[in-house]
């Protein structure tokens, strides 16, 4: 039950105090205050976590500088020149001043010749009806007469056009012309190992560039043909050579 006596007497009490109001500079000082509180935290936290990050960073960057090997490792043997681990500069010749070139026939290579054997393909070429050996020459060392290379230009017409550009190397070291043949990504044929380059003509015809070595002789050929996988014809070339 309501004391009504007391409700009366406190109701008199509240309706005679008078509460002052706040002056408005001070409401105005505490709502900056709250403001200054209000932003300035959030921004000393985002600069707390921006340096933390940073500390994390340089650390794990030392770490891993301490860490680090910066030794270079030369290859063992060989040829120490040029960048680490690469393969040693192979010798080569060049065609201007060592060696003396010489015109010849496909036709008249002989059975009597040393070279035969190698060379025989291109015989075998000349007397195909829908083969031509174009050009023949042989190249040799002028301060020794021995046979450096011998170049050829051929035509075959199977299916396709097949235009191809062949040296037969005897040399030890490698013409300059066809250094960067042995490059070539790996592969083999019917068991005849070779080194296989793609290009492409100005025409857009593709090129095949085929290095082959075979009981020591080195045979690179340039084929140009809209047969993509035209190499195959020069390996087959060797195999029945």
């Amino acid at each position: 039950m309501k004391d009504k006596r007391l409700e009366e007497q406190f109701k008199g009490y509240f309706e005679g105090v008078d509460i002052p109001e706040l002056p408005n500079n001070i409401v105005a000082d505490a709502k900056k205050s709250a403001k200054r509180r209000d932003t300035r935290l959030p921004r000393f936290a985002k600069i707390a976590s921006i340096a933390a990050s940073f500390v994390l960073v340089f650390a794990v960057a030392a770490v891993l500088i301490a860490r680090t090997d910066f030794s270079v490792v030369q290859p063992e043997g060989g040829n120490q020149t040029g960048s680490a681990g690469a393969p040693p500069t192979a010798s080569t010749y060049n065609n201007t001043a060592l060696l003396d070139p010489v015109d010849k026939d496909a036709y008249d290579i002989s059975a009597d010749d040393d070279n035969y054997k190698s060379l025989k393909f291109l015989k075998t070429l000349a007397y195909k009806p829908n083969a031509e050996v174009e050009t023949l020459q042989t190249y040799n060392f002028k301060d020794s007469g021995e046979i450096a290379h011998v170049k050829a230009e051929v035509t075959i017409i199977s299916g396709v056009r097949y235009d191809a550009t062949v040296y037969v190397e005897f040399a030890e070291e490698t013409f300059d012309d066809v250094k960067d043949y042995s490059d070539g990504a790996k592969g083999t044929y019917r068991g005849l190992s070779y080194r296989l380059t793609r290009e492409t003509a100005e025409n857009g015809e593709p090129v095949n560039k085929l290095f082959v070595e075979k009981d020591g002789v080195k045979y690179y050929f340039n084929i140009q043909s809209s047969d993509e996988n035209s190499y195959i014809k020069c390996l087959e070339l060797l195999l029945k050579n």
